[in-house]
């Protein structure tokens, strides 16, 4: 061999020694380089498909893009509880612990949700009442009020008047956080649309832009009761409010109407 090879041969052999840098495989959904194999059952499982091998049920094709449950049923209703037990009663609830300070009974700074058992209640829920934490026999302006969602007493003036979180409560206006939660119906049915989901205004504006159910002027845009366009479930959170309850938008939708994207006018 000529020495003027040598150079060719010595990078010939380096180059041979190289893994070549290969396009990865398909999974069984065809998708290069994904992650879903066949499974027990012969499914393909993984990646966006759904998992069909159950140690309860074995085996079951018509299970497929479903979920089992924790009682091993097919797209079941069995949940597990606050102490992770399948089926089980115990549930949250909000908790104070008793307070130290003199004509206090419960320390609202200890709030806590706290796994009790179904029989059990908790002490300090929004709604309970002001008095189980200030003496309403020395303080008695807290007498008939009650702490809020966020579990904070009413604020009171001076002069003894306080805050009244039941007042908002019904007036097709999602205008109070203090009662938009489950004990106080989310502000008594105000923050529930038609079809029964909960929203509330800063929800609202920060996905669509514009209040719900609150504004006074066209810079202030909302949806309900503002101008005549009936905009039944035509926007992203897919609220509704085209129904009796709702006074069919306050009037922007016409009784009779069940058809989306409509904007009909008010008669």
């Amino acid at each position: 061999m000529k020495l003027r090879h040598l150079p060719y041969c010595f990078f010939i052999i380096l180059f041979s020694c190289v893994e070549p840098t290969l396009v990865p495989d398909k999974d069984c959904n065809d998708v290069i380089g994904g992650d879903a194999l066949v499974d027990d059952c012969g499914h393909c499982t993984g990646g966006t498909t759904a998992t069909t091998f159950n140690e309860y049920l074995g085996c079951d094709s018509t299970c497929q893009g479903k979920q089992f449950d924790c009682a091993g049923e097919c797209d079941g209703n069995a949940k597990r509880d606050c102490n992770d037990v399948c089926n089980g009663t115990h549930h949250l609830e909000y908790f104070c612990e008793e307070s130290d300070s003199s004509g206090i009974a419960l320390d609202l700074n200890t709030r806590t949700p706290t796994c009790v058992a179904e029989t059990l209640t908790g002490n300090c829920n929004p709604s309970t009442d002001s008095c189980d934490f200030v003496n309403c026999e020395v303080d008695i302006k807290y007498i008939d009020t009650v702490i809020n969602c966020q579990g904070a007493l009413p604020e009171c003036t001076q002069s003894g008047e306080c805050a009244d979180f039941l007042g908002s409560k019904g007036n097709l206006l999602c205008d109070s956080p203090n009662t938009n939660c489950e004990e106080f119906n989310f502000d008594g049915g105000d923050c529930i649309d038609c079809i029964g989901n909960h929203f509330s205004e800063e929800l609202c504006n920060n996905r669509l832009g514009v209040g719900c159910t609150t504004g006074t002027t066209e810079e202030e845009y909302y949806m309900v009761g503002y101008g005549d366009y009936c905009d039944e479930d035509d926007n992203e959170l897919g609220l509704n409010f085209n129904c009796e309850e709702w006074e069919y938008e306050k009037g922007d939708c016409n009784s009779n109407s069940r058809i989306s994207n409509t904007g009909i006018t008010k008669k």
